[in-house]
């Protein structure tokens, strides 16, 4: 038996891009919030150490010659 399966209504399909476009705005904003944090530390370290224009994979390596990220 061959059972078909009917469509989505529009009005389902668009709560659900509802739902993940919020989601998706929330992951942004973070992620751009996040952002400016590595920014201003990369400014700080770079003024506690007089290294300029240290970028956030910058602070990775250090980070990681100094043992705190595996």
């Amino acid at each position: 038996m061959n059972a078909t399966i009917p469509p989505r209504l529009e009005r389902d399909i668009l709560q659900d891009a509802a739902t993940a476009l919020a989601e998706h705005d929330e992951l942004a904003n973070a992620l751009r919030a996040s952002e400016e944090r590595l920014q201003a530390l990369c400014v700080e370290y770079g003024v506690a150490t007089r290294r300029w224009a240290y970028a956030p994979h910058h602070l990775r390596k250090s980070c990681a010659a100094q043992g705190l990220l595996s």
